[in-house]
């Protein structure tokens, strides 16, 4: 709850804070001298800074136990259930560039951002594998995220502006190093040298419409979309070496969920003109999604001994379940005008 409110006070700073600046009659930045190619003016910049984000993935899919037998034998033990996974609050840093070209109030502009790559901390409220209560936590390694976008906006009065564009993100990184309170998984994997590991991919696809009012040192973005597109994949993968080379014992399980919702993102920059046509940037954004809708959740068992398959087991569950992800970010830009 208390992220939303962060966002929205940035979506009405965005709003408020331009007139307040034209209030106070601090210098126009839109009067840069600069060059223009054709009639074209060409602004390229590079932008800085730092980002927090968090996501929380929930899909309570019903639990599908395996085939019972002696506890521990053949994995007959194991059964899969639910995900509600959390990648906790972590900050990155952030690059972007981006090129923008400006003709008799109407512009296109393309950008490319990354985030560097670090781990965090995630948590699972529950096993799959097991499906019990007990909390799982993991390290989130090898943590990777990209954005493309494109667009474009129009004047439409004075210094207000429609902007439209689309905006395609990636975000992925590997599970490890499960711990959970009563240590159960420690001890498989200190008498059994199992394998526990998983991946997290999410695909973000975001056509999004705004408003964005300036003119003056601050410029206020709001954009907004009820169409955006999450497609999240998650397999958790179990191997248990039961005598090596001998007996083995695989499990997968895979979470897909592809839906769409609600994306709300407030932008907001402060710009200090040093020459006719360099200028720097100090900048926020509040950025707020939620998809709800249905998963599935499919499950495999395989058994070998002797590199030859006795036992397999499968099983699919569906449910509905959500994503959330919010994005805090603020750093610095440097533009040049041509």
């Amino acid at each position: 709850m208390r992220y939303r409110v962060i966002v929205l006070l940035a979506v009405v700073g965005a709003l408020l804070v331009p007139s307040i600046g034209a209030g106070q009659g601090l210098p126009s930045f839109q009067g840069w001298d600069g060059y223009y190619l054709e009639g074209v003016q060409v602004v390229p910049s590079v932008k800085i800074g730092y980002q927090l984000m968090a996501v929380n993935i929930n899909l309570p899919v019903p639990t599908n136990p395996a085939l019972v037998g002696i506890p521990g034998l053949w994995g007959f033990f194991y059964s899969a259930g639910g995900l509600d996974l959390k990648l906790q609050k972590t900050g990155f840093w952030t690059g972007e560039v981006r090129l923008e070209a400006r003709r008799n109030g109407v512009g296109v502009f393309a950008a490319a951002q990354g985030l560097t790559r670090k781990s965090a901390d995630v948590l699972t409220s529950s096993e799959p594998f097991w499906a019990g209560n007990n909390p799982v936590s993991w390290r989130g390694s090898r943590i990777e995220g990209w954005t493309l976008e494109g667009g474009g906006s129009v004047d439409v009065w004075n210094d207000l502006a429609v902007v439209a564009g689309f905006r395609a993100e990636h975000l992925s990184f590997n599970l490890t190093g499960p711990n959970d309170p009563t240590g159960l998984i420690g001890d498989y994997h200190g008498e059994y040298g199992d394998r526990y590991s998983a991946d997290l991919q999410i695909k973000f696809q975001e056509p999004y419409i705004g408003l964005r009012v300036g003119g003056l040192n601050y410029t206020g973005a709001l954009i907004f979309s009820p169409y955006m597109w999450a497609n999240v994949k998650i397999p958790f993968r179990y191997l248990t070496v039961w005598t090596p080379s001998v007996l083995y014992n695989y499990e997968d399980a895979r979470y897909l969920f592809k839906r769409n919702g609600l994306l709300l993102e407030a932008n907001l920059d402060y710009r200090v003109r040093t020459t006719s046509n360099f200028g720097c940037e100090i900048w926020l954004k509040g950025k707020w999604c939620r998809i709800r809708g249905g998963g599935d959740e499919d499950y495999q068992l395989d058994t070998t001994f002797l590199n030859a398959s006795v036992f397999s087991y499968g099983s699919s569950s569906s449910g509905a379940g959500s994503l959330t992800s919010y994005v805090l970010a603020g750093g610095l830009t440097f533009l040049y005008a041509f």
